[in-house]
């Protein structure tokens, strides 16, 4: 009998519980400290970390040669252009032999335990596909990052600042889940991809992240298309990730604006296929659109100031 398993091309070795892909840009300030609380994580396991960098500028990649020269579980690829988030976790996801998949940010810092913790709730149930911490700020402010699939209605709501004023409605604010207590266990749509544990087998057959969301989006539509498959996605807040949040989307943050709209729309083009659904992908184009305009203008009147939020709409 063979020692290992393939997966298309993908050979996984059943002794290695988990591969941690992780896509740096410009990470210098916070990838020391994330490799620092996974390599621990990755002993306890019988792990690894693949490591993309997306044609760095500072000192990441020195970083990263130093920890791979030092750790034969960590492997890293240097790209001489920057093809984004979901392209760059794809590359990863070919390289990776572990069993399960742990999708994590460079700016994240896991709490000695959490990795183990979320492999045995991922293998509690063959119908779960997805599972995912709760996420904090470096002060221990609570991060509400689970959300609803968007529908057209909570673009409209978003747009026009209904949500806001209804922050905590379900009908109003229900795609960014203002009515849900992020202390709380519970099967959602989606959670934030800075932190998820992923059943291997399922994102080698979903062919990992769509790669016409190469920055935004791509979490929620590969979370939707785990759903669409049968699979469970489960937020976990008794498990704890730190996660300082869009360390590197600050940088560009005029490019990731738009970026993060354009995807917004092709999530509704994709997801909503019916004739007499495109009226409203239509509308909705229209206001990304529109609204596009003044948040461009406060990013260049207020360039900087921090955002710490998660999306930009």
């Amino acid at each position: 009998m063979s020692d290992s398993l393939r997966h298309d091309d993908v050979e996984v070795t059943p002794s290695l519980r988990v591969s941690a892909l992780i896509v740096t840009y410009n990470s210098v300030d916070t990838i020391t400290e994330c490799l620092e609380s996974l390599l621990p994580e990755l002993d306890t396991i019988n792990g690894e970390a693949i490591i993309i960098d997306n044609n760095s500028k500072d000192e990441t990649v020195s970083i990263l040669e130093s920890f791979a020269s030092n750790h034969a579980c960590i492997q890293v690829e240097s790209n001489r252009v920057n093809r984004g988030f979901a392209i760059g976790n794809n590359q990863a996801l070919k390289l990776a032999h572990g069993e399960h998949i742990l999708i994590l940010n460079p700016d994240t810092i896991l709490k000695a335990g959490t990795l183990n913790s979320l492999l045995e709730e991922l293998e509690k149930s063959e119908k779960i596909g997805i599972v995912a911490p709760q996420l904090q700020f470096p002060d221990g402010r609570l991060q509400k990052t689970c959300r609803r699939f968007p529908s057209h209605m909570d673009v409209i709501y978003n747009v026009f600042g209904i949500s806001h004023y209804f922050s905590d409605s379900r009908r109003f604010n229900g795609w960014k889940m203002g009515d849900f207590d992020h202390k709380r266990k519970r099967e959602v749509d989606q959670p934030a991809g800075a932190a998820l544990m992923v059943r291997g087998d399922l994102l080698r057959d979903l062919n990992g992240f769509d790669p016409n969301f190469p920055m935004f989006f791509n979490d929620v539509d590969l979370c939707k298309r785990v759903k669409d498959k049968g699979f469970e996605i489960w937020y976990l807040p008794e498990y704890v990730v730190e996660h300082l949040g869009g360390a590197s989307i600050k940088k560009v943050k005029i490019k990731m604006t738009l970026s993060s709209h354009v995807s917004f729309f092709r999530y509704f083009e994709k997801h909503f296929t019916r004739l007499h659904q495109q009226p409203m992908n239509f509308l909705v184009g229209i206001l990304l659109y529109l609204s596009l305009i003044p948040r461009l203008l406060i990013l260049i009147l207020f360039k900087n100031q921090n955002n710490t939020k998660r999306d930009t709409l």
